[in-house]
């Protein structure tokens, strides 16, 4: 498997498991006491950058941020927003990052199957 393969069924997973703390949060959101949750993106690893890296062309562009992959780790709310049952979730903060969630996991499909199409294409399938 190329190490773009590699990079996209890392960040996959990572969503993966990111959308299921997300699902968790907002099925405790009435539950006294509980803070929510979320998972830290793996830290920037080089050659998923190198992989998907991006050439400027011009020096006004903006530049492409790194890439991710290599070690999930998870935080806690820092109960910024508490009810008075001492929740911290926000419904509407939990499906704002769950919808930017599935919109990147489609994004990592859509490039592995453009991945998939382009090598068919250079072995004439």
């Amino acid at each position: 498997m190329s190490s773009l393969y590699a990079a996209l069924a890392t960040r996959m997973d990572y969503l993966t498991a990111r959308q299921g703390v997300l699902a968790g949060n907002i099925a405790n959101a009435d539950t006294p006491g509980y803070l929510s949750q979320d998972l830290v993106a793996p830290k920037s690893n080089s050659s998923f950058a190198k992989t998907l890296s991006q050439t400027r062309t011009n020096g006004m562009h903006m530049s492409a941020g790194q890439g991710s992959s290599t070690g999930i780790g998870s935080k806690v709310s820092s109960a910024a927003y508490m009810q008075h049952n001492g929740n911290a979730v926000r419904i509407d903060d939990e499906l704002n990052k769950m919808n930017q969630t599935k919109i990147e996991y489609q994004m990592m499909t859509q490039l592995y199957s453009k991945q998939m199409a382009m090598q068919k294409l250079a072995l004439g399938r």
